[in-house]
């Protein structure tokens, strides 16, 4: 009996302890799974900073120095990472236009569509600002994507999506050129039978695509706000011989808006 009890009492104590050194490597797998995660969820979120990062550098080196003065090298430079990190992200500078173009097309596609499809855009009261206000908000996107305007059609010669998304780009400004025409001219107490607002919307898009590289040109030091308020002015003012006895007020108009909206700005 006594040899039993000694006999049964490590049998008792080894099938106890076996399931605590399981859970307890178990536990320590667990452990190890949940580190892994969390190191490749760092990493992950890293590398996602990292590419942002690049493209935001890319962006502002290509629209101070022109695109075609900018290597990956120079990118990479001046975040202070090396060319293969860079590379690791990006394949090379080709990979990072054909992000950030794919970025720029996304965004401003979008704001074309707005007057065509925004009832609560069309609903505002006064034409000229509805039209000032929408022009802002585009150019504002362009201004900061200059670099493919300033070296336009290099860059379409180049990149063939580039080409293809640039010439979409423009079918959709002529529409809501077209549209923004019709709004002003609607406004008029009565419009000249001299008014094709198909005319008058292929020259608001041309002012509107070729602007900034036409400042480039006239060398003029304007901060964004002056060089988006002079765009704005340019593009609408094709309306303007077509306002009748509105006409004289309209650049009156222009400016007031402007006022109101660099006061707001700086609020």
């Amino acid at each position: 009996m006594i040899l039993a009890i000694a006999v049964s009492r490590p049998v008792e104590q080894r099938s106890s302890t076996l399931p605590v050194t399981q859970m307890i490597i178990a536990i320590t797998q667990i452990t190890s799974l949940h580190e892994s995660s969390r190191r490749l969820i760092a990493l992950q979120s890293l590398a996602m900073k990292t590419a942002q990062r690049i493209l935001l550098t890319a962006t502002r080196l290509f629209n101070e120095q022109g695109e075609r003065n900018v290597t990956a090298n120079d990118i990479a430079l001046e975040l202070d990472i090396s060319p293969g990190n860079l590379y690791y992200h990006f394949k090379g500078k080709d990979g990072i236009l054909s992000a950030l173009f794919a970025d720029y097309y996304r965004e401003l596609a979008s704001l074309l569509a707005a007057p065509l499809i925004d009832d609560s855009f069309l609903d505002q009261s006064n034409p000229l600002e509805r039209g000032w206000l929408f022009l802002t908000v585009l150019l504002e996107v362009m201004y900061q994507h200059r670099f493919l305007y300033l070296n336009q059609s290099d860059l379409m010669q180049r990149y063939p999506e580039i080409d293809r998304g640039m010439r979409r780009l423009m079918a959709l400004k002529k529409r809501s050129a077209a549209q923004l025409a019709t709004d002003l001219l609607a406004s008029a107490d009565a419009i000249p039978p001299t008014a094709r607002p198909e005319h008058i919307a292929e020259s608001m898009a041309m002012t509107l695509m070729y602007w900034l590289s036409f400042e480039q040109f006239a060398g003029e030091s304007l901060s964004a706000q002056q060089s988006i308020h002079r765009a704005v002015l340019q593009v609408l003012s094709h309306c303007a011989p077509y306002l009748g006895e509105k006409q004289g007020d309209f650049f009156a108009e222009c400016e007031l808006i402007n006022t109101r909206l660099l006061e707001k700005s700086s609020s």
